[in-house]
């Protein structure tokens, strides 16, 4: 939404439908949620929610899309990662605009990653969730690090601030997250405001651009309508790089070379961002791809950290690594990678890789 939502305003109604907002505390009046229309609350069983205020009219599909993928058969479906939706209030005093309630998640870069097992698990889990999207047809549109939440296992007793979860729920003191290998958490897609569901028979889908929270696909800068699914597939692949990355570089972390127990990724990464949108394999391709790269990883691999560390943090990474071979805490958790039983049809390629586009005219 572009202006500001009067949460404050909506307390009494929202506590009539069962949601307690914050502000217990007046310290806590500073610590807000980045976006205005995101408010966190708790329901009368004790469940942390988040609420979103979305306008019907700026995006029409979000609620029903989000319904979808939170209605059976869907909702039940182990590669189903979609956030699931709660309950939908209807606005008491705009008709344009829904509530859409939500368990309350974590940034999935929180805390951070520890070992290449955890980063493994994550990419499986998110390319897991978007092929279960692309698989009925649905484009997310704006899958980029900002849309992937996980669920807050890695804070076994919840102590953490709904709007800033390096803060204690007090937010007074740090919070004490465990390690991903500890916990293996679930990774949630959030933000279906820009997503769309298609109907194959129609052909390749054609869209018009629209720049969401990673604007670097080079179809955004020189086309105005391409096929959203190949630019999932960049989407997706520069959140891979990302993880593949130092967390700082004096460049900047795109000009940072790639750290080398993730590097096996760079071929598959490569791929997914080709300048050519025609040219990057689908999310199906993708998973075949990244399972193949995985099956070679050893246990000692999985154990590698996932980011350059200074000596004394490197100590310590080996000191926890060698307490969890003790403890037998397996380097990632029992999954065995999907792959598709068939191979996709022609036909079905095409109609997630071409772009039937109309290209911006010449600058004059």
């Amino acid at each position: 939404m572009s202006e500001s939502y009067d949460w404050g305003g909506r307390r009494e109604f929202l506590r009539e439908a069962g949601y307690a907002l914050r502000f217990n505390k007046a310290h806590e009046e500073s610590s807000m949620h980045p976006r205005t229309n995101i408010m966190d609350a708790v329901c009368a069983d004790g469940q942390r929610v988040v609420l979103k205020a979305i306008s019907v009219s700026e995006h029409p599909h979000e609620a029903a899309i989000s319904e979808l993928l939170s209605s059976p058969p869907h909702v039940e479906h182990p590669r189903n990662h979609a956030i699931r939706l709660l309950d939908v209030l209807d606005d008491p005093e705009d008709d344009d605009v829904k509530l859409l309630v939500m368990p309350l998640c974590v940034p999935f870069y929180r805390p951070v990653f520890d070992t290449v097992g955890e980063v493994v698990d994550a990419v499986r889990q998110i390319l897991e969730g978007i092929q279960y999207l692309h698989g009925i047809y649905i484009a997310h549109r704006d899958c980029n690090f900002t849309n992937i939440m996980q669920d807050p296992d890695a804070y076994p007793d919840g102590n953490f601030h709904p709007a800033s979860p390096w803060m204690d729920s007090a937010h007074v003191h740090r919070s004490r997250p465990i390690p991903r290998a500890e916990c293996w958490p679930k990774y949630r897609i959030i933000d279906f405001g820009l997503s769309r569901q298609y109907d194959p028979s129609h052909g390749p889908p054609l869209e018009s651009i629209i720049l969401g929270g990673d604007r670097s696909p080079p179809e955004h800068r020189h086309r105005l309508e391409c096929n959203p699914f190949p630019t999932d597939i960049y989407f997706l692949g520069n959140l891979i790089r990302s993880l593949a990355r130092p967390t700082w570089w004096p460049g900047g972390v795109s000009q940072a070379p790639p750290h080398r127990p993730l590097s096996f990724l760079l071929p598959m990464i490569d791929q997914m961002m080709d300048q050519d949108p025609s040219q990057r394999p689908t999310i199906d391709e993708v998973v075949i791809r990244f399972s193949c790269l995985c099956e070679q990883l050893t246990t000692a691999d999985l154990c590698l950290p996932a980011r350059p560390l200074p000596f004394i943090q490197s100590l310590k990474h080996r000191l926890r690594q060698a307490k969890r071979v003790w403890l037998g805490i397996p380097p990632f958790p029992g999954f065995k990678f999907f792959r598709p039983p068939t191979p996709m049809s022609d036909e079905m390629r095409c109609f997630f890789t071409q772009i039937p586009c109309i290209t911006a005219p010449p600058p004059y």
